[in-house]
């Protein structure tokens, strides 16, 4: 299936083309012949006429003679392609060109007097295009009835025809071919403002660019103001709702910092179950705001340096673990980067390397790479790994912030969640280095 614009209207241009030019050839072709044939018969008719102006009857028997050459030479040649003779009514032969020699040619019995009578005849190896004319010529004895034959070979009528349709067709071929290249020339002139919409959609999707600058086509500035209306929307209502969700954040931590203070000055007894159930409200409002502020894939939006990113976060996570003195080796590329929001992929990042460097003896190893229209991701440590079981149930898909186990569950839990939303995956073995190695694809 052709889903091309440009390939669609040249595949029709070039079978509206054809029809067109082959109904011409066709019309043309017959046309010719028509006029061929008309030719032909007119200059039979001139035949006709040079054999009536030369013939004379005889004084002394009244019979009727004509001279050994006419002014035809192809009358005068053996085997040539033109054939004269002069007849009785009973089909005797009175006079006939030199031609007619050794050549048998069916003309015609019964003809009609002073009336041109057109047929077609052929032998066992040649067709003829026929004339006969019959006179009546009066005597010193009464009336005399001849007439007057001649056929012409249609080789050179159809040898001339040959010739011309080798022409036609050789021209209208050339002239297709011609007009086909001009066409797709004028196609590619004319759809190249939709070529450049394409380009700069792509350096959207790419990052390049935050919305349509060029200058379009009248036609297409409707299309590309809508979409740069659509982008910005896109924007301003993400920057909204992420101040919504601060707002909300900083009104939810005040009442719970006033509720830790009210712990702090409740009886001792009273403490741990208060705490336990404050934290544990904490990290709802922590799980749930993190959910809501996923922003997901979205196709036309900025793509991001993953390097960066990644050190930035390792740079952090060696502040806070300086005691451990984790060896950390990143293998990601200066020059790759990744369609999502820098956000998101902060905090999966930021989730993913925080638990390899929790559960690590002394290494940590990050590394990313395109696969596909993808990117992998995969962090693995030398620590004591992820059970089978428990990989299981950490990755089930709706897993509630109040079903966390110790060390991995309410991260990976938000990395799982996130990712549903980017269409991505997550996968959990076992590393080389000894401990666990996640494999994720965004």
């Amino acid at each position: 299936m052709i889903t091309s614009i440009h390939s669609r209207i040249l595949l029709s241009a070039f079978v509206v083309l054809i029809l067109f030019l082959g109904l011409t050839g066709i019309v043309l072709d017959k046309a010719f012949r028509s006029n061929v044939e008309s030719a032909q018969r007119e200059n039979l008719r001139t035949q006709i006429y040079t054999l009536l102006a030369t013939a004379e009857l005889s004084d002394e028997d009244g019979r009727l003679t004509l001279p050994e050459e006419i002014t035809e030479p192809r009358l005068n040649l053996y085997e040539s392609n033109l054939h004269a003779r002069v007849v009785t009514t009973e089909n005797k032969v009175i006079w006939q060109s030199k031609s007619m020699l050794n050549t048998n040619i069916p003309f015609p019995a019964q003809i009609e007097v002073g009336k041109f009578t057109f047929s077609n005849a052929h032998n066992h190896q040649q067709y003829f295009t026929l004339l006969s004319f019959a006179t009546l010529w009066v005597t010193d004895k009464g009336e005399q009835s001849y007439i007057f034959q001649v056929a012409e070979n249609q080789q050179a009528l159809n040898k001339q025809t040959t010739i011309f349709r080798k022409n036609l067709w050789g021209w209208l071929a050339g002239v297709s071919f011609l007009l086909i290249i001009i066409q797709g020339y004028i196609l590619r002139w004319g759809l190249k403002p939709l070529r450049h919409v394409a380009d700069d959609l792509l350096d959207i999707e790419k990052g390049k660019k935050k919305r349509l600058t060029g200058k379009y086509a009248k036609e297409i500035n409707p299309l590309t103001n809508n979409l740069n209306q659509l982008l910005d929307s896109s924007q301003q209502q993400l920057s909204r709702y992420r101040d919504a969700l601060g707002n909300m954040a900083h009104s939810l931590k005040t009442p719970i910092a006033v509720l830790q203070g009210i712990i702090d000055n409740t009886a001792i007894e009273q403490k741990d179950t208060a705490s336990e159930q404050l934290s544990t409200i904490n990290s709802i409002v922590e799980y749930q705001l993190q959910r809501a502020a996923t922003v997901g894939h979205q196709q036309l939006g900025d793509a991001i340096d993953l390097r960066p990113l990644a050190e930035k976060i390792i740079s952090t996570l060696d502040k806070v673990h300086k005691d451990k003195q984790v060896k950390t080796q990143l293998d990601i590329t200066h020059t790759l980067k990744t369609q999502a929001d820098e956000g998101d992929l902060f905090e999966l990042l930021g989730n993913l390397i925080e638990n390899a460097f929790k559960w690590c003896n002394k290494q940590v190893r990050v590394s990313a790479k395109t696969l596909n229209t993808q990117t992998q991701i995969i962090i693995e440590d030398d620590g004591p790994g992820i059970d089978k079981a428990e990989q299981e149930r950490i990755l089930l898909r709706g897993q509630r912030a109040d079903q966390q186990t110790p060390g991995h569950g309410l991260g990976l839990a938000m990395v799982n969640d996130m990712l549903l939303l980017y269409k991505g995956s997550i996968k959990i073995t076992q590393s080389d280095l000894g401990g666990a190695k996640i494999i994720v694809k965004i």
